[in-house]
């Protein structure tokens, strides 16, 4: 009867000690998606390498590319699925492009936010010059009192 009362109390210190821990993201596990920096800018050419469509509700949901240079390979974030649907645009592997774009930290992982991509038939703007995403307000309607 000790035994199981002491087992029942060292369980629920763990929960507590584990609930604490997820809530304080002692963890180290990135809860937002990170944030473009115009102070961090590189200009990336490469191949892409891999196509990767992370789902919706995760960290930075959408298309990421793995483009690689002649020295490094880069984890590339263009942007959500949808929007780069909407713009119908595609970037296979194998092609050759270049990327300008914000390079920042996910928890131990490098990786380049895209303000631009170029394949060399279509340049692709996915941000401003600060940054903001241009699919922000993409699917929202437009007040035409607005316009005039």
């Amino acid at each position: 009867m000790i035994t199981k009362h002491i087992l029942s109390v060292s369980a629920l210190a763990l929960a507590v000690a584990a609930s604490q821990a997820l809530a304080s993201n002692t963890a180290g596990v990135p809860t937002k998606d990170p944030a473009y920096d115009p102070a961090t800018v590189v200009n990336v050419q490469g191949i892409v390498a891999s196509v990767k469509r992370i789902p919706s509700g995760s960290l930075l949901a959408g298309v990421h590319l793995t483009v690689k240079s002649k020295t490094d390979a880069f984890d590339v974030y263009l942007g959500p699925s949808d929007f780069l649907k909407f713009l119908k645009v595609s970037f296979p592997v194998g092609d050759q492009i270049e990327v300008t774009g914000s390079k920042v930290k996910l928890g131990n992982v490098d990786l380049i936010l895209t303000r631009r991509v170029d394949d060399g038939y279509a340049l692709v703007t996915l941000r401003d010059a600060n940054g903001a995403p241009v699919w922000q307000n993409w699917s929202k309607e437009v007040d035409t009192t607005l316009l005039r």
